[in-house]
């Protein structure tokens, strides 16, 4: 007789509103933990909360699921639901409530308000003009990464400046690139040479609504390539690779160094060393060279550059790169020849 009264007291409390079944039941502040996965979910994305109890089998108990004081989800056993985040700042208020076989309710609750950060990040590498990749982060480079975050309640947009912000760098906390309005964070890449992982923590003033990014960036080796510098066009947009036919008598062959930390090609931040067949060129010391025909005679010519950064500590910004120079053979011309 006992049993049944405490199936039928459960079932006539089951038709009543959250707050009214809150009101007449016996809690155990601690029995249930809730959690949510994702830990800071963006709005709209899928969560599933689950809930445990160290104290009562939920296995066996009747667990119902209230979402914003509906019920959502009921049954023996069900320890967990699957459901979506809500819209960007919507607070959305989760509720659970378990009959344990001893005949005691117990209940708890999570509250979530969804907010969103993404993660920018610019290298300080140097890219040509016609170039339409992005800038990436050469070794021992330097890189900023900007968090910009999207918190609201309503129609109320949170300044970026008000949120408070954790900055990682792989698991280390890095405490002076964290704190109110610190949106942005500048890091340098270091030896051995590996990728980073960056992560930002961003809270509201009031701890209520958080999120979570991250990015990883990979450093790449600085490279050069070569173009033909034309007299009338300019720098020719398709790159020498491997080797060049030169025609005339005369050309112009250009590099850019790409991913090296300088301004400009032409740059006191990087420095240039050319050599023709294996002998140093000392008069060239700039991002570009003049090549002349030296016989009538056709064959072929060996043009390496290597380009290293000016700055002693970046060590590892340096490059290297070769290009075969053919010319055909040519008769020579007489004075008065028409």
């Amino acid at each position: 007789m006992y049993r049944l009264c405490i199936v039928y007291a459960f079932l006539a409390l089951t038709v009543l509103e959250a707050p009214a079944l809150f009101a007449q039941t016996e809690t155990a502040g601690t029995e249930l933990t809730m959690a949510i996965s994702p830990e800071f979910p963006r709005p709209g994305d899928p969560i599933t909360v689950s809930v445990e109890s160290y104290n009562i089998d939920l296995n066996r108990a009747d667990v119902r699921w209230f979402i914003n004081g509906k019920l959502v989800q009921s049954g023996v056993g069900g320890k967990s639901i699957v459901t979506r985040a809500g819209r960007a700042g919507e607070l959305m208020e989760i509720r659970v409530v378990a009959l344990g076989e001893n005949g005691v309710i117990y209940s708890a609750n999570i509250s979530l308000r969804p907010a969103e950060v993404n993660l920018l990040w610019q290298a300080e590498s140097y890219t040509p003009p016609f170039y339409k990749g992005k800038a990436l982060m050469p070794y021992q480079g330097t890189v900023l990464v900007a968090a910009v975050p999207s918190f609201s309640r309503g129609n109320s947009v949170m300044s970026s400046e008000s949120l408070i912000y954790t900055w990682k760098e792989g698991d280390e906390v890095i405490g002076d690139s964290s704190g109110k309005g610190k949106s942005l964070f500048v890091f340098r890449g270091d030896v051995p040479i590996r990728p980073k992982t960056i992560s930002v923590l961003v809270e509201s003033p009031d701890h209520t609504m958080m999120a979570e990014a991250s990015v990883d960036i990979v450093p790449v080796a600085p490279r050069l390539l070569f173009y033909e510098e034309h007299p009338l066009y300019g720098i020719l947009p398709k790159a020498l690779i491997g080797s060049f036919f030169m025609w005339g008598d005369e050309t112009h062959i250009g590099v850019f160094p790409f991913y090296f930390e300088t301004d400009a090609r032409a740059s006191a931040q990087i420095s240039y060393g050319w050599e023709v067949n294996y002998q140093p060129v000392s008069n060239e010391r700039g991002p570009s060279i003049t090549l002349r025909r030296a016989t009538y005679a056709g064959g072929k010519s060996n043009l390496f550059l290597e380009a290293k950064s000016a700055d002693e500590e970046k060590l590892f910004q340096a490059a290297e790169e070769r290009l075969t120079i053919e010319f055909p053979a040519k008769a020579p011309s007489f004075v008065g020849e028409e």
